[in-house]
């Protein structure tokens, strides 16, 4: 059987030469983007969109709240966290957290072979609540990208009324780095000083009404997302005084008509929070606001015949539906 085999296969060997031809089907930029986050990844995990940037999937919870999920150490410990662009800091509960809520994943600093200790105080307010804590350092994944030796809050107490029953274990500030504790450097920052992402850009969608798809997009924005060009508004020459991002709006309007609620010199300042899941605002504007849009059923029945609010920012007007505000 060998011998035949052999003989078959030298019996070609003065046989003509036959050319193959082959397509060359070049890469889109979107495939390249995905090759070079994959790359980027160091073989882990990565989730990457259908235009090649790493994205997180998040949760709607009853539009008020949107968590994903970003996992600390090695091996990995997944934790399921606010992505909050109105604070600076990630946290989430110790090992030895003395009142963290039962059954919330704890991080264990000694199951991680990448654990760097730092051991600074660590304490956060937010406007519903507060944390304490120490900083440590750990690889950090976020959307399948790992981030060396990452500053953030192992908390030991946390304000029970407040993340005693939250559905997220933790929080992920995406917000400017001025407002960080202790200083700590921000992922974004870090994603692109470590070559994980070419741009230090982020973009939220968040999905309302029981809808699926809530994403944040790292490294750029996911044109699946929205229709026509950006529009860009400045930061308010507060924001150096304030540090969030902070811009100011010209005029509110309802029903097309000026609420007059807006300073003419400084206008409306406000904080684009992800973290915040209401128009809040000074007694004195939200009653005027209240007053315009009208008696609201406590079942909602009128929603759809409520005027509509639109926020004049950077010459244009981005419009509010009873949809959104209801």
């Amino acid at each position: 059987m060998k011998a035949a085999l052999l003989a078959l296969a030298t019996a070609g060997v003065g046989a003509e030469i036959i050319s193959v031809p082959l397509v060359h089907k070049p890469k889109t930029l979107e495939e390249f983007r995905a090759a070079s986050a994959r790359r980027a990844a160091g073989g882990r995990a990565i989730q990457v969109n259908a235009h090649g940037l790493p994205s997180v999937a998040l949760t709607d919870l009853e539009d008020a709240e949107y968590y994903g999920e970003v996992e600390i150490g090695t091996p990995a410990q997944k934790f399921t966290v606010i992505y909050d662009t109105g604070s600076s800091n990630l946290w989430v509960p110790a090992k030895g957290c003395s009142n963290c809520k039962d059954g919330t994943p704890r991080y264990d600093s000694q199951s991680s072979s990448t654990y760097q200790k730092d051991g600074r105080s660590f304490a956060i307010q937010y406007g519903t609540g507060s944390c304490n804590g120490f900083i440590s350092k750990d690889t950090t994944t976020i959307g399948g990208l790992a981030i060396s030796a990452f500053e953030f809050g192992e908390v030991t107490t946390e304000a029970q009324d407040v993340f005693g029953t939250a559905p997220f274990d933790g929080i992920l500030g995406m917000g400017v780095p001025a407002a960080a504790v202790d200083k700590v450097p921000m992922p974004m920052a870090q994603l692109v000083a470590q070559g994980k992402v070419q741009h230090n850009i982020f973009a939220f969608y968040l999905s309302s009404g029981g809808k699926s798809g809530s994403t944040l997009t790292l490294g750029g924005t996911d044109p699946s997302f929205h229709d026509g060009d950006f529009k860009y508004v400045p930061m308010a020459i507060a924001s150096h005084l304030l540090p969030y991002w902070l811009v100011s709006a010209k005029d509110i309007k309802v029903g097309g008509q000026s609420t007059s609620s807006c300073n003419w010199l400084t206008g409306c300042y406000m904080v684009v929070d992800t973290g915040t899941s209401v128009l809040a605002g000074p007694p004195s504007a939200v009653n005027t606001l209240l007053s315009k849009i009208g008696n609201v059923s406590s079942d909602c029945s009128n929603a759809q015949s409520l005027p509509e609010i639109s926020i004049t920012m950077g010459g244009n007007d981005f419009a509010l539906g009873p949809d959104f505000y209801v």
